[in-house]
């Protein structure tokens, strides 16, 4: 069946704008930049309860995803450029420590308190770019990565994602996911952690933004790895959601996280 969703969907393609392969990563920025400002444009207009605008919005997320795989293609510098000129705009870029793995993560700006967010997941290897993307259902918020740790053990690297979710004006959540790759197949499934429910791919909790509305850094970092000790370290949380001041920690036993 086709739904108004595959529709836009298949609108924001066909108006996708045609671009040169052999544009600097610095016009690649400024388009970017371009698709970003027609976004928060639409935004606006859609709070307005335009309908029309709302249908703009979603299809230039659209285009913008389209932008940021087709670049990331046919430009190694996606995974290196810090791209300074989209700072500010809730656009995401993690990258990893070796430059062959980042995340790019923006606000859809479709949502209320709630935020929803898309990711384009890009990676080199063997001297070839890939993409990859993750459609969610309908009413999923996603989130945006804000660092990317990498750990090797005896077989390859692997890489974590530090996942932040804006549920509400108070409630957020905040998580760690493995990820793995091979040429085409990526992996968001790889179960390195070991917990009492059973094996997973997933470290993270759910708090009271006002708990840790003090901190300084933004985004609230409450995660921290630590490379030469192969830990993950997460704080606990009490009933009612706030942040404590007492932590667990996961050690790598080279096979997986174990909680100390």
């Amino acid at each position: 069946m086709c739904t108004k969703k595959n529709i836009i969907q298949f609108l924001a393609l066909l108006f996708f704008p045609f671009f040169s392969w052999a544009q600097t990563i610095e016009t690649i920025e400024d388009d970017l930049l371009f698709s970003i400002n027609r976004i928060d444009s639409f935004a606006y207009l859609s709070l307005r309860t335009d309908e029309t605008a709302f249908d703009s919005l979603v299809t230039e997320n659209v285009i913008l995803k389209q932008k940021i795989i087709q670049y990331a293609l046919a430009n190694k510098e996606m995974l290196t450029f810090d791209f300074p000129k989209l700072k500010g705009y809730q656009f995401y870029k993690a990258t990893s420590p070796d430059k062959t793995f980042c995340i790019f993560s923006w606000n859809l700006r479709t949502g209320g308190s709630m935020q929803f967010y898309d990711n384009v997941f890009v990676y080199q290897q063997y001297d070839k770019m890939y993409t990859k993307t993750v459609e969610r259902e309908e009413g999923t918020p996603g989130g945006f990565y804000s660092e990317v740790f990498q750990l090797t053990d005896e077989l390859n690297t692997f890489y974590m994602g530090y996942e932040n979710r804006i549920l509400s004006g108070r409630d957020c959540y905040q998580a760690i996911h493995i990820f793995d790759f091979e040429k085409n197949n990526f992996d968001f499934n790889l179960k390195k952690i070991k917990t009492k429910a059973g094996y997973t791919n997933t470290l993270g909790f759910s708090y009271n933004f006002f708990s840790v509305v003090k901190h300084k850094e933004r985004p609230i970092k409450l995660i921290y790895f630590n490379k030469t000790q192969q830990t993950i370290t997460i704080p606990l949380v009490d009933i009612n959601g706030n942040v404590t001041s007492k932590t667990i920690v996961y050690k790598y036993d080279g096979d997986y996280f174990l909680k100390q």
